[in-house]
């Protein structure tokens, strides 16, 4: 919070820049670590990446590549500490966004390539295909992608759409990054969110211990680049558009 408080327009460039870069790194171990505020904390680490990469030209830091800019990969990931149909739903928003991406490259519209929605796709296979953690002992879900989805609402309005989860304008492949983000992190709440029985017992979500901040850093690592491409396409950078 510090850190995110040094961002705003009353201190030196210089010094939002660094103080952006710091809570960015902050909000993102503490995503990995409060499973609870996952979504929330993923976001705002989004929220300051994104402030960071507008301030770079302010002081003559060209050239830069964000991390959450690069595309995803999963290749080293051995397991996650998930239940197989939490890991399943982020697949499906993975697929989804690769469907949907497809689609809108055959209309030729801007930032939305085939390269990205093989990406989207390569993702989506490989969350199918790693297995839970060692701790988890329930069997593997039926592969929950669809490979092809609705498009009516993207076809209709290719270019510029609104979101149905922020009644907000933004062009259309922004929309579909953050509604994949936004898919991931639906698909995860269950599973990272504590809960009670009748008598009081407290269940910390569905989820193992040892390898619990690991595997959360990875899945937010990956959220984030999606949000942060649809921050990259023109979805708003507000509290109201990423934190609602």
């Amino acid at each position: 919070m510090r850190s995110t408080s040094r961002t705003t327009a009353d201190n030196p460039f210089v010094a939002r820049y660094i103080s952006a870069g710091d809570a960015a790194q902050a909000w993102k171990d503490a995503a990995a670590s409060c499973p609870a505020q996952f979504g929330i904390y993923t976001m705002k680490s989004v929220q300051m990446q994104w402030i960071q990469k507008n301030l770079a030209p302010l002081i003559g830091v060209s050239n830069t590549v964000h991390p959450s800019a690069q595309i995803a990969n999963l290749n080293e990931v051995v397991a996650l500490s998930l239940d197989n149909k939490t890991i399943g739903g982020v697949a499906l928003a993975e697929d989804r966004a690769g469907f949907e991406t497809e689609v809108l490259a055959a209309k030729g519209v801007n930032g939305a390539t085939l390269r990205l929605s093989d990406d989207h796709k390569a993702v989506a296979a490989r969350l199918i295909s790693i297995e839970p953690h060692e701790d988890m002992s329930n069997a593997r879900v039926e592969d929950p992608r669809q490979k092809v989805y609705d498009t009516s609402d993207l076809l209709a309005h290719p270019d510029v759409i609104t979101d149905p989860s922020t009644d907000l304008q933004a062009p259309t492949i922004a929309v579909v990054e953050m509604g994949c983000a936004r898919e991931s992190l639906t698909a995860l709440a269950s599973a990272l969110t504590d809960s009670r029985d009748d008598d009081g017992t407290k269940h910390r979500g569905n989820v193992t211990g040892g390898a619990t901040n690991t595997s959360l850093a990875v899945l937010s690592d990956l959220i984030s680049s999606r949000a942060y491409l649809a921050l990259s396409e023109g979805y708003p950078a507000t509290d109201a558009a990423l934190l609602g």
